[in-house]
């Protein structure tokens, strides 16, 4: 019986096929032909997402009894552009009982109770994200092959930036940041952080204005505050209260200065993709291999350990069991024997195996 675990890349060279796509609601076209070199900011293809219009029931919102009284709370006239957020009726636009735009666009009609308001387009510029070849064309962008560190993640909030990494001084973490973050050059970068991300830390982030935050792990309860922030956040570990092994905070201190490209996906059931950060870095030697994440495991296989009590582990496997194997715990399942990096033998469930692509 073969057993498959997964595969989550920490890999310091390695070949990288990423698919860069307009959104689904885009309308637009690719801008690269098939075959052409690209780099990290090259725009690979333009859209536009168009204006979408919005029913706003404003008179139950400001409990009228007549609907017809709704022109009168206007607070901006039918034609106004308004920003997202902005009072567009109510009696006063400070304070009371009001009605706020839910987008940035044009307030287009009024009547029977209700305010009609339109989005406005917005346009996309999708930027490659690597550097290296485009090697398919599709409707809505491209496939590019590249080369370089690619580290992925567990968890991010659902945004993406490109700007250089740099790490935060080990005296003091974030919060030991020097004042004059401008001269520091901490602004609009993207900064590793070993310590478990707090909400204090999320206000360091967006006050000074990083471009992304990379941390090891974060209380799940911190998860509405890390989705509202502007700043891309990528977690590697997990939640909770989990250190980032040194294998991977090693990685991410040689790749200081170059320039990532983190993907802070957010993952969800039965996607393949994960959040990740992505350094185009100069290759020593051949084309390295593309991960394959359909391969069993079998002996001589480098691995990570994903849960604990070896969690962050490296290892090896020396043997994969055929039948389930009985642990401690007196459960029975797949399992591999695995000599870890310090030279100890454990057998372990193949479900807290993964693939790094190493």
């Amino acid at each position: 019986m073969s057993h498959y675990a997964d595969q989550r890349i920490i890999s310091e060279m390695t070949t990288i096929r990423r698919e860069v796509l307009l959104p689904d609601e885009a309308i637009g076209q690719v801008r690269v032909l098939q075959g052409q070199r690209v780099d990290i900011r090259d725009s690979v293809a333009r859209g536009i997402i168009p204006a979408r219009h919005i029913i706003i029931e404003a008179a139950k919102e400001l409990r009228l009894r007549n609907p017809a009284d709704l022109p009168k709370k206007l607070l901006k006239r039918v034609g106004a552009r308004v920003q997202e957020g902005e009072p567009i009726a109510g009696d006063d636009p400070k304070r009371g009982r009001r009605v706020m735009s839910p987008v940035r666009g044009l307030i287009v009609h009024v009547g029977d109770g209700r305010i009609i308001m339109q989005s406005m387009p917005r346009v996309i510029n999708l930027e490659a994200g690597v550097r290296g070849r485009v090697i398919e064309l599709y409707p809505r962008g491209v496939a590019i092959e590249a080369v370089g560190t690619l580290i992925q993640g567990i968890w991010g909030n659902g945004r993406s930036t490109i700007a250089t990494l740099r790490l935060v001084p080990h005296k003091g973490g974030m919060q030991g940041l020097p004042k004059d973050t401008l001269e520091a050059g901490y602004r609009n970068e993207v900064v590793l952080s070993p310590e478990t991300l707090t909400s204090t830390h999320l206000k360091i982030a967006q006050v000074r204005q990083f471009a992304g935050l990379i941390v090891p792990s974060m209380p799940a309860a911190l998860i509405p505050e890390a989705l509202a922030s502007d700043v891309t956040i990528m977690v590697t570990e997990g939640f909770g209260n989990q250190r980032m092994p040194e294998d991977v905070l090693t990685l991410f201190t040689d790749c200081q200065g170059y320039q990532v490209t983190l993907d802070g996906f957010t993952p969800r059931r039965n996607a393949v993709r994960r959040p990740e950060a992505v350094v185009n870095r100069p290759r020593r030697d051949d084309l390295p291999a593309t991960p394959d994440a359909r391969l069993p495991l079998r002996p001589g296989m480098r691995i990570r350990v994903s849960r604990a009590p070896y969690q962050g582990q490296l290892g090896r496997i020396l043997n994969t069991s055929l039948e389930p194997h009985m642990l401690s715990n007196g459960l029975r399942t797949p399992c591999a024997e695995v000599e870890l990096l310090g030279g100890e033998i454990v057998w372990l469930p193949a479900a807290d195996l993964e693939l790094t692509g190493r």
